[in-house]
């Protein structure tokens, strides 16, 4: 472990984040323990709002005002804006000696790099392209995971035959935004993703691909039947697939993190597999904490925090109530859940495709992230919006990014 002079005292590290629901309240309280017991006093300043819009806002307000917290949520391509203005501590001493280079995938390092100088800690791995199917509704229809979209169609058909509503859906922007981009990935397959979502070519999404892409979006969303506009929170969905109205849950895999605070075991309430067409291929979205500059008498305390976050200990403990899966190449998968025991290995897997979330900030700032979940909310919402219209304007998101990024 990284060595630090001892505290007599507690020393308060305030701590701004967006984990507000059950699974993610134990989340933060698995790493407020490992603080507490090592001598760090954990001020919780978490902030509510799915995907982390309000967080963000509290938290420029924060920098702005001159108080900033110890440690903030800060992920994705945020994390070296944040760097670029100088307000995020390098953590390259931490990183030395705990072996970060050796110890966590490779891919993750890279996220948390910036300059050469690590800036973040990662915590987890999320895998955006994960479906649960509900257990109790597919036994007793006989019916196994579909692992394609011919086997899906037959699978809501089946459903509706039997009374239950085939999936659980809201078009809150954030949550339409998630399903698409696993949707995308699906038809688009990992190469041409990767010219979408991280080379960020606005013709590319001219491509007919994508258009199969919103078509199927509409069609998952029609499955229900005509639907007046409806943003239910991601909470009360899991809540109501667990009670069996829904048959089908697709959130991203931290949903299982609620399932699991709800039954104590998220396998005995569903089945778990990749969005159809995205076998071998893991969409990912990263947990980090970045230790922010302000006060730097608390130096010590935050890499002192910064070294606990990669223990194989907290890991485990963190991500297993998460949802997610250890940033960790060593760790024995058999101790996972199944779900989890898929995500990890297809991560781990070198000939697998792994790409970043668009919805969550993985491959594009807060500002395009809004503006693509905006364009792809009314494609849903408005009958009216075609896919080649919606196409035309997701092109000119990624034209207006490149513009920006050109002149800095």
């Amino acid at each position: 472990m990284l060595s630090v002079p001892f505290v007599t005292h507690a020393q308060t590290l305030d701590v701004m984040h967006w984990w507000t629901s059950a699974s993610e309240r134990s989340a933060a309280n698995a790493l407020a323990q490992a603080f507490n017991s090592h001598g760090l006093q954990w001020q919780d300043a978490a902030v509510e709002g799915g995907g982390g819009g309000a967080a963000v806002k509290v938290l420029k307000s924060r920098v702005l005002s001159g108080s900033p917290p110890a440690a903030a949520q800060i992920i994705g391509t945020m994390l070296t804006d944040w760097a670029d203005m100088g307000l995020v501590l390098p953590l390259t001493r931490v990183a030395a000696q705990e072996a970060w280079k050796q110890q966590i995938f490779p891919e993750v390092l890279h996220l948390v790099t910036h300059k050469h100088q690590p800036i973040a800690v990662p915590l987890g791995i999320h895998r955006i392209n994960s479906v649960l199917y509900q257990r109790t509704i597919f036994d007793k229809l006989e019916m196994p995971p579909p692992r394609d979209w011919a086997a899906l169609e037959g699978v809501a058909r089946r459903l509706r035959n039997a009374g239950i509503t085939p999936i659980a859906w809201s078009d809150e922007n954030w949550q339409v935004a998630t399903v698409f981009e696993a949707v995308l990935l699906s038809y688009a397959g990992p190469e041409l993703y990767e010219r979408l979502v991280r080379a960020r070519h606005p013709e590319a999404w001219l491509d007919r691909r994508v258009e199969s892409a919103l078509n199927r979006l509409r069609w998952l969303r029609d499955l229900n039947g005509p639907m007046q506009r409806q943003e239910s929170n991601w909470i009360d969905n899991v809540k109501a697939f667990h009670a069996g109205r829904f048959g089908i849950l697709m959130n991203g895999d931290w949903v299982r993190g609620e399932l699991l605070a709800l039954t104590g075991s998220s396998d005995s309430s569903s089945y778990c597999a990749p969005m159809p067409g995205t076998e071998g291929m893991h969409l990912y979205s990263i947990d980090t904490l970045s230790m922010l500059k302000g006060s730097m008498s608390k130096q010590s305390e935050q890499e002192k925090a910064a070294a606990l976050l990669t223990s194989v200990t907290l890991q485990r403990s963190y991500n297993r109530v998460k949802g997610s899966v250890p940033v960790l190449k060593d760790i024995d998968p058999k101790l996972l859940d199944s779900c989890a025991h898929e995500s990890w290995s297809t991560f781990a897997n070198p000939r697998a495709h792994r790409v970043p979330s668009l919805a969550h900030r993985m491959a594009a700032s807060e500002a395009t992230k809004e503006a693509a979940a905006g364009v792809l909310q009314r494609f849903v919402l408005n009958r009216g919006v075609s896919a080649q219209q919606t196409q035309q304007q997701l092109a000119a998101v990624m034209r207006t990014l490149l513009k920006e990024n050109s002149r800095k």
